[in-house]
Formats: C-alpha cells, sequence, structure tokens
C-alpha cells in the first residue's frame, strides 16, 4: 500500500507539473521594438560567440509582480545554452548552435507569448561588449555609454533599454518598451 500511496504522488506531480513546451527555429526572428523590428541575427550570433560560464540572480517586476531567478549561459563558440531557474524549477531553456538556430524549451509556468529571441536580446544588451553590441544593432538602435549608464535607443531617440552598473558591480535593467525592470548580480 505505501508503494501504490508514493506512486501515486508523484503521477499526480508529474500530472500538475505539465510538459514543456518546446520552439525551434532555424534562423531567429525579429522582434519588435517602440515600433522598430529589430533582426536579432546578429545579436544571436554574437552571443553565441561567448565563451565561458555565467551565473546571474536576477530579481525585478513586470506588471506589479515580482519574480526572482538565475541564469546560467554557458557558451564554447558553438553552443549557447541560457537557462532561466526558480527555486527548484527550470523555467526556460534556450539553446542557440550554430550558425543562429534556436531550440527553446519553456515550462507551463511561463506564458504562452514567450518568445526566445527577447529573452536573447535582453541578454545581449546586459552582457555582451558595447563593440559588439553596437555592431549587431546598428543601424536600427543606437547604444552610447557613458560612464556607469548604457543606453539603448531607436534611431528616431526614444529610449529602448538603460543598464546601470552599480559600485558593487550590480546591474540595473529597464527595458523602456515593455515596462519590466530587474536587478542582475553575477554569482560566477
Amino acid at each position: 500500500m505505501r508503494v501504490f500511496s508514493v506512486l501515486l504522488a508523484v503521477s499526480l506531480l508529474l500530472l500538475g507539473a505539465g510538459c514543456a513546451t518546446t520552439t525551434d527555429r532555424a534562423v531567429p526572428v525579429s522582434v519588435s521594438l517602440k515600433g522598430v523590428q529589430l533582426p536579432t541575427t546578429a545579436l544571436v550570433e554574437a552571443l553565441l560567440a561567448e565563451k565561458g560560464t555565467r551565473v546571474q540572480a536576477v530579481n525585478g517586476t513586470y506588471r506589479d509582480d515580482a519574480f526572482q531567478a538565475h541564469c546560467v549561459m554557458k557558451g564554447d563558440g558553438e553552443k549557447l545554452t541560457v537557462v532561466f531557474l526558480a527555486p527548484q524549477l527550470r523555467l526556460v531553456t534556450i539553446d542557440v548552435t550554430k550558425p543562429h538556430a534556436i531550440h527553446c524549451e519553456r515550462a507551463p509556468q511561463i506564458p504562452a507569448a514567450f518568445e526566445p529571441e527577447y529573452a536573447l536580446v535582453d541578454l545581449a544588451f546586459v552582457n555582451l561588449p558595447l563593440d559588439r553590441l553596437r555592431a549587431s544593432v546598428s543601424p536600427v538602435l543606437t547604444v552610447v555609454e557613458d560612464g556607469n549608464v548604457r543606453r539603448i535607443s531607436a534611431a528616431d531617440g526614444s529610449p529602448v533599454a538603460e543598464l546601470t552598473t552599480a559600485e558593487d558591480g550590480t546591474l540595473s535593467y529597464r527595458n523602456c518598451v515593455y515596462g519590466y525592470s530587474y536587478t542582475l548580480k553575477n554569482l560566477r
């Protein structure tokens, strides 16, 4: 009877967890920012060229809802894997392989509107070196870095995103188009 109870509990847990939704693309789709369509292929290729492992703690808000997660990025120049994790739950896994193919699995808790390219654009805005970011978004967007503030704007000058680096290394990111913000702390 005890074995049956354990199997029943595990079965109910698996049913409640749901299945991951998968997205596969040979070519990344463009993202819409301030009425501008930003081709993402160059950004995806620039992220793919990044090597090493980076772990960041993410704390933010969107539409008055707070969220926390960890972002783990691991790249070797041929493949980039990005995993967003909440406590004891894998939310999203994005694999990018050369030349720029995307495979994404998202948990049922993540809204159906989630598109991996938007997450990759945010990661590029935050993590790419200034010169590589500029080359990847020009001429659609302008990137200006002044001291500890990186501003990304549409061609008409309207703000798209802003990244501020605090003295302790904490990054504050604000997406001006979609109204969310978060802080990132590099853990590794």
